[in-house]
């Protein structure tokens, strides 16, 4: 068990929540249950979008603030992690981090968040010739188990792309959930409408990309061909601003995919920006 990474998940969470909020789950995603619970569970402040009938009028008044109530069902998940992995994870960020670290640590933090809301979660992922799916749970030993699993997966070869992994996802899951994709370009190349449409029938999907280096630059190696790039490749200018302007295109035409879908979606450099922009990404999807 790599216990850095664990303790890096738990010091990045636990500032953060001092910092704003540690409830970055609740509220405003499909409930694992059909309907509303009747057990109430506690108050929280109005946010556009609540429903005007569980206001608290008795506790506004006192407060001074818009409160609603809160029930039980509105706060319970059923939350898939799906982890893209191989060879192409174990490169660099275009800030030159390792994105096989921050992969895990994107994983994980979410992983973490879940365990702390009280939600049962689980892990699937490509390992060797097949998929490797973890049972939904919640616990800290269930926790550490996810992270490490995800761990020991990247760099491994496997047959499947991640479409293929969500397509058993749209196919063979008939619960609803809160399905999170941690992958990079590649993978996003892989989703595509008619996937997205069938993931989001009963599921909320929210897709965190880890950025890959470009090629151009100086000692640009391929880590799928175990190589360094051709020189003439890397110092050209023009081919750096073709990759770039191409980049750029994709990224725009994955972002109207998803705003179609009410998918959320997010690119991240660098581990010291990671939690912002999970947190970014949930307070936007829950007010879209």
């Amino acid at each position: 068990m790599d216990y850095d990474f664990l303790s890096r998940i738990r010091a990045n969470l636990t500032l953060y929540s001092k910092k704003k909020t540690a409830n970055l789950l609740d509220g405003g995603f499909r409930s694992i249950f059909r309907g509303r619970s009747l057990d109430f569970d506690d108050l929280r402040e109005y946010t556009y979008g609540d429903n005007v009938r569980d206001i608290d009028w008795k506790s506004s008044s006192k407060t001074g603030k818009t409160l609603v109530r809160r029930y039980i069902a509105e706060r319970k998940h059923n939350i898939l992690l799906v982890g893209d992995s191989g060879t192409k994870m174990v490169a660099d960020t275009r800030s030159g981090e390792p994105k096989e670290r921050l992969a895990v640590m994107t994983l994980g933090s979410l992983a973490y968040l879940a365990n702390r809301h009280g939600d049962d979660f689980a892990v699937l992922m490509n390992r060797g010739k097949g998929m490797d799916f973890s049972f939904f749970k919640s616990g800290e030993v269930h926790f550490e188990r996810i992270v490490r699993r995800y761990e020991t997966t990247i760099g491994q070869s496997h047959r499947k792309d991640l479409g293929a992994l969500l397509n058993y996802v749209a196919d063979h899951f008939r619960r609803r959930m809160l399905i999170f994709v941690v992958t990079d370009m590649e993978g996003v190349s892989h989703i595509d409408d008619r996937l997205l449409k069938k993931l989001t029938v009963q599921s909320d999907v929210m897709i965190l990309v880890i950025s890959d280096a470009y090629l151009t630059g100086d000692n640009a190696y391929d880590v799928e061909e175990r190589d360094y790039e051709p020189d003439f490749l890397q110092r050209s200018k023009r081919l750096g601003r073709l990759e770039r302007q191409e980049r750029e295109a994709r990224r725009a035409e994955f972002e109207i995919l998803c705003k179609r879908y009410e998918v959320g979606y997010t690119v991240i450099d660098r581990e010291n920006e990671m939690i912002d922009r999970i947190a970014e990404l949930l307070e936007e999807h829950k007010g879209a």
